[in-house]
């Protein structure tokens, strides 16, 4: 409290009747002397002491009315020496004395006291009732002054504006009194508050005039200007403010403020220099601010700034982050990152909130992946353009990249149902249908969705634009109808290539002719066959996978028509070689020695069989056929020694009835007719069906009598009659009645039939088919206990000719069940009994899947080795070997060798084998901390295997990997989001959520600052 004040009031205030009476006596009694020396004292600011010569007084006296003056002046000295009952001594005179003229005075005394003690409210209530007439100048400057301030501290803005506007200056006298520019100061905040912007600055600037205000005022001037829009006044205001010395406070927000006014203004040079004023030393910014820091950035070619701070930004889901997002991705484009381009674009379309900044991110997203090779996505992302933006500026772009897409796309199923819904098709469109219906036929071929595939091939003829399109349609058609076994279908295909291949060396025309071989082989038109397989080896390579395939059946085809030595010379050429089919060709090679006359060359050949090839599935057949050399020579011991060896070591052989048969003659020429007659016994009593049951049956009657048993003829005669019925009996119509529901796939109304027909019938020629089909019906309606029962059975009774397909069966059930030692034992068996290439090459992949799963990798790799040697003998059987010889060493922990030979698999395969071993080369490179490059495989999977959604979500997510081990957490997190938004794949989106999960929240800025709105 200003003490000089007080003494200065209470002169004025000492006049009275006191005074007066005393210049009437001149003389002052012993009580009056004590209450003028209390007021000299009280002059003096004596209060303690004055206080003693008022108690005295009042206690002469000891009349409360005469006294009131001295009880005043008490209290009042109580109070300015801050003692604790002064307050209410000072209330408690108001209360006595409401009359009295000092009461007026006591509350201009107390709301001082209030004021000083921060007390506003009970300030305010007394300071409106000072005595503004009893004050001087000064006195009421500060009444003003301090009433105005004890109202804006209780937050009523209104009256205190009053006050403050009748004590502020008007800036222009120079003796103004000590509270006029803090008046003129809060006059000015209030208008600001109130949005009243021209008083404020009026008030404001000639409170600057203040020392005290001079650093205060300038950020609130630039503050209004820029909020008033006068960005020329903020620079020119600003610039000053900043050039000051001293600087004012909130210097950076001043410059903050400047800098986005030079923004406005696109001078982003200058603006630069301010927002670096303004940002440098703070950890966090207002997004606003960001966002404006960084596209200045942008302009001024300061691409890796602006990233840096676009990125915090981006991934917003609000208006200014989609923004972030789209100048994001521009700035990657100009470091040449079209990668993080890639994802800064994909971020802005999918944000949406800005319609134009949608549409430009899109035609922009779409672009980057075609440069990318990423053509699926083209057209995913352009697929409803013109829909969504009929007027579009951009529309010619978009239509261009759309149709560009589609001519290297892999989505072709998308590509075909687009092309299909067009209402007008363009010959370039339908050129391009033509190509992408063709691979889309690809790939159901390859998913062995056959007839799906002939299907698609046959919308791609339509349109026969490309010559080699159509001749590789053609070919596909005739591989699709030689899978099926329609051979005269395939052969027709075959036949259309060649005439509509472009010239007699192309690819197409080339395969046709191996296609076109085999047709015409399996019906066994050998002659035409023959022409093929020549016409096919003329024009390729040794190095062919299919060379020595085709050789043999040149051969073959050379046997059948008898130019032995013509076959002879090409099944050497295989022996010759590292072919996995020797052991075929040194069989023939036997056999054709047998027929032209060269008997122990022959019997070597065959010996070779056995001892070289002892697993082969031509080990029985050699065997059987060195006795039958023996035999046809009149060697007959020899001959029974055998067949006697093939029946003991081998009784799962379909040669059995042959030897038995074969042998039973052989005892009857060396007259051990009992032998004989127990062998053509056998063959009737266990393969009555058998092609040798009549020669047996006829050669048993020779024997019997011979042996003068006929009477035991009569019960075979009849057992032979009973399997072998005439077309038209009973049995063979039910048996071909429950088998014709088999083949309509009515399995439920099968199964009763061959019930029925297996108890009636028990000794049918049928019986064993009749089990096959009555097994797989049962498998087929999903019974899989008594399925795999009934399979079995047929396993173990061999005798059906559908007994390879049973094994097959029982080793993939045994498979998918996890079982896969069992698998092992059913999948080796399958290969040593196989009866063609696609059997062996079944088995072999089963073998090695089986062997990798259970974590036997070297017997993986050998299995997987022999299949890639035969080439495709099955469905995608390479492809699935080069695939699972890379898993096996990458199983060993040879990173780098298991990465050769996924690179091998990724450049054979383009169908599921590929697939995986795209991601397993990206997953490698990432183990190897090789990121770029990771990065890089796993956005090639886009180009070749898009359609694959379990692959491609992990190559996503590996992408994912290689951003967070690189501390790309923009990158890393919209990638995540992405998969998260569009893969189909629950395990796949899961995966990516947790790894979402686990990463730092995005950053946010956090800059106590003023909102700039955004540009």
């Amino acid at each position: 409290m200003k003490i000089a004040y007080k003494v200065a009031l209470a002169s004025v205030l000492a006049g009275g009747a006191h005074l007066a009476e005393a210049q009437h006596t001149q003389v002052f009694t012993a009580e009056e002397r004590h209450f003028h020396e209390g007021v000299e004292l009280f002059d003096r600011a004596k209060y303690g002491s004055a206080q003693e010569a008022f108690q005295k007084y009042i206690s002469l006296i000891g009349d409360d009315a005469k006294t009131a003056d001295a009880q005043y002046y008490y209290a009042l000295s109580g109070l300015y020496l801050l003692h604790p009952d002064a307050e209410q001594q000072i209330l408690a005179f108001t209360r006595k004395f409401p009359a009295h003229p000092k009461t007026a005075l006591a509350n201009y005394e107390l709301g001082l006291y209030y004021f000083e003690n921060k007390d506003y409210k009970k300030a305010v209530e007394f300071l409106v009732q000072a005595p503004t007439h009893l004050l001087g100048i000064k006195q009421n400057k500060e009444l003003e002054f301090k009433l105005g301030y004890s109202y804006f501290a209780t937050k009523d803005f209104e009256n205190a504006k009053i006050y403050f506007d009748k004590n502020k200056t008007t800036g222009f006298r120079t003796d103004e009194h000590r509270f006029a520019y803090a008046s003129n100061y809060y006059a000015g905040y209030i208008a600001y508050r109130n949005g009243d912007y021209a008083a404020a600055k009026n008030d404001l600037k000639i409170a600057e005039k203040n020392e005290a205000y001079q650093q205060i005022v300038p950020y609130m001037v630039t503050e209004i200007l820029y909020k008033e829009n006068d960005i020329f006044e903020v620079i020119r205001y600003g610039e000053a403010a900043l050039a000051a010395t001293p600087k004012p406070l909130q210097a950076d927000e001043i410059a903050l403020l400047v800098g986005d006014a030079y923004y406005q203004k696109a001078d982003y040079a200058t603006a630069a220099k301010y927002f670096n004023q303004y940002a440098e030393g703070k950890r966090t910014l207002d997004e606003v601010v960001q966002y404006k820091i960084a596209f200045t950035d942008y302009k001024n070619d300061n691409f890796k700034n602006a990233i840096a701070n676009f990125k915090d930004i981006a991934l917003k889901k609000t208006a200014l982050g989609q923004n972030a997002a789209y100048y994001l991705g521009l700035s990657y484009l100009r470091e040449n990152n079209k990668q993080f381009a890639l994802t800064a674009f994909d971020q802005a379309r999918k944000n949406n909130i800005d319609k134009s900044v949608t549409e430009a991110a899109t035609v922009k997203y779409a672009q980057v992946n075609y440069e990318l090779g990423n053509f699926r996505e083209v057209i995913n992302s352009l697929a409803n353009f013109t829909n969504d933006y009929p007027d579009s500026e951009q529309g010619a772009d978009a239509d261009n990249l759309l149709s560009e897409a589609y001519f290297n796309s892999n989505n072709y199923p998308e590509a075909i149902r687009h092309i299909e819904s067009l209402p007008k098709k363009s010959w370039r469109i339908l050129q391009t249908y033509q190509r992408v219906t063709y691979f889309h036929a690809v790939n159901l071929f390859n998913d062995a969705k056959f007839p799906q595939a002939v299907t698609m091939l046959d919308k791609s003829l339509e349109y026969p634009y490309d010559k080699e399109v159509t001749a590789a349609s053609h070919f596909l058609k005739g591989e699709a109808y030689s899978i099926g076994q329609r051979y005269e279908d395939a052969i027709n295909s075959y036949g259309a290539v060649f005439r509509n291949a472009p010239s007699t060396s192309s690819e197409y025309y080339i395969k046709s002719r191996y296609g076109a071989g085999y047709a015409y082989y399996n019906t066994k038109q050998y002659d035409r066959a023959l022409t093929h397989f020549k016409a096919y080896l003329d024009a390729i390579q040794p190095s062919n996978v299919n060379y020595h395939d085709a050789t043999l059946r040149l051969a073959d085809c050379y046997y059948v028509d008898k130019k032995y030595s013509d076959a002879l010379g090409l099944y050497e050429r295989v022996i010759a070689s590292n072919s996995p089919d020797r052991d075929y060709a040194f069989f023939q090679k036997g056999v054709v020695l047998s027929i032209t006359g060269k008997r122990d060359q022959a019997l070597q050949n065959l010996q070779t069989v056995q001892t070289q090839f002892p697993n082969s599935r031509y080990a029985d057949a050699a065997e059987y056929q060195r006795a039958l050399i023996d035999f046809e020579a009149g060697n007959y011991q020899p001959a029974i020694s055998g067949f006697s060896s093939l029946i003991q070591t081998k009784p799962e052989s379909k040669l059995i009835p042959n030897a038995l048969q074969k042998r039973g003659i052989a005892y009857t020429n060396v007259q051990r007719y009992n032998d004989a007659i127990v062998d053509f016994k056998r063959v009737l009593d266990e393969y009555p069906a058998s092609p040798v049951a009549s020669s047996s049956l006829y050669s048993l009657q020779d024997a019997l009598a011979n042996q003068d048993r006929s009477e035991e003829f009569d019960g075979y005669l009849a057992r032979y009659k009973s399997s072998n019925p005439e077309s038209g009996a009973l049995e063979s119509i039910e048996y071909e009645a429950a088998k014709t529901l088999y083949f309509s796939e009515k399995y439920a109304q099968a199964i009763p039939k061959f019930e029925a027909y297996i108890s009636a019938y028990p000794k049918s020629p049928f019986i064993s088919d009749s089990r096959y089909f009555l097994a797989d019906s049962y498998l087929r309606q999903n019974n899989k206990d008594e399925g795999v029962r009934r399979m079995k059975q047929v396993i173990a009774e061999n005798r059906s000719e559908y007994v390879n397909r049973a094994i097959l069966k029982i080793a993939e059930i045994e498979f998918e069940a996890k079982n896969y030692t069992e698998a092992i034992k059913y999948y080796g068996r399958l290969r040593d009994v196989a009866s063609n290439r696609n059997e062996q090459a079944n088995a072999l992949t089963g073998l090695m899947m089986s062997y990798y799963l259970t974590k036997d990798y070297a017997g993986s790799k050998r299995i997987a080795n022999d299949l890639i040697s035969q080439g495709n003998a099955a469905l995608n059987a390479r492809n699935t070997a080069l695939l699972y010889r890379g898993k096996s060493t990458y199983a060993q922990g040879n990173m780098d060798q298991a990465l050769t030979e996924f690179r091998e698999a990724v450049k054979a395969a383009s169908d599921v084998n590929g697939a995986e071993a795209q991601y397993l080369v990206a997953e490698i490179l990432y183990k190897q901390k090789k990121y770029k490059e990771s990065i890089d495989a796993a956005y090639e999977f886009n180009n070749k295997y898009s359609n694959y959604d379990y692959w491609l979500g992990r190559s996503f997510l590996i992408i994912a990997d290689n951003y967070a081990a690189q501390n790309e957490t923009f990158q890393a997190r919209a990638t995540l989001e992405s998969i998260i938004e569009g893969s189909p794949v629950v395990e796949v989106v899961e995966e990516a959520k947790q790894k979402l999960a686990k990463m730092a929240p995005a950053g946010s800025g956090t800059g106590d600052t003023i909102q700039i709105q955004p540009r």
